[in-house]
């Protein structure tokens, strides 16, 4: 069987679009790149969180639900401080955001939210896959290049 060392290494060759799932209060949130859409009727969309997270422990006790907000190119200061990578002030005072069904921010500044109630949950070995039923969506910035990672570095798909 392949290690984890050896499957972050060929999964690092998947080019992958930066998320940052947020949660209502006290405000939290974790970038998230195992994100995908389930289903249209009815919207479903998943994201994998790690079980030694904070984000993990919330989901599996009393959040009502997430919002994942895809990140523009220009957001990466966002995907660096939710992956723990530095430590700028507090986004959720410093950046434009509102909130929809679940009370989680939704960065006004992201190409896109979607805002979901939990669905059901999934336990997958070290991570649990949180199926969300989208309550609401928006297209924010849908001509601003969104941010990616690709073996370890941010980029940008240009449109």
């Amino acid at each position: 069987m392949v290690d984890g060392d050896q499957l972050r290494t060929v999964m690092g060759n998947f080019a992958a679009g930066v998320t940052v799932v947020t949660l209502s209060e006290p405000h939290h949130g974790i970038t998230v790149n195992a994100f995908a859409s389930v289903s249209l009727s009815p919207p479903l969309v998943l994201i994998c969180i790690d079980h030694g997270t904070e984000t993990h422990e919330r989901l599996s006790g009393d959040a009502d639900g997430y919002c994942v907000n895809v990140l523009a190119d220009d957001q990466q200061h966002l995907g660096e401080h939710f992956a723990g990578m530095t430590e700028h002030d507090d986004p959720f005072v410093d950046e434009p955001t509102r909130t929809e069904v679940t009370g989680a921010p939704a960065f006004e500044d992201s190409l896109a939210y979607l805002d979901c109630t939990l669905f059901d949950e999934i336990e997958a070995g070290d991570h649990t896959i949180y199926v969300g039923a989208v309550e609401a969506a928006e297209a924010l910035r849908p001509e601003a290049p969104a941010l990616t990672y690709f073996r370890g570095e941010w980029d940008r798909i240009r449109s």
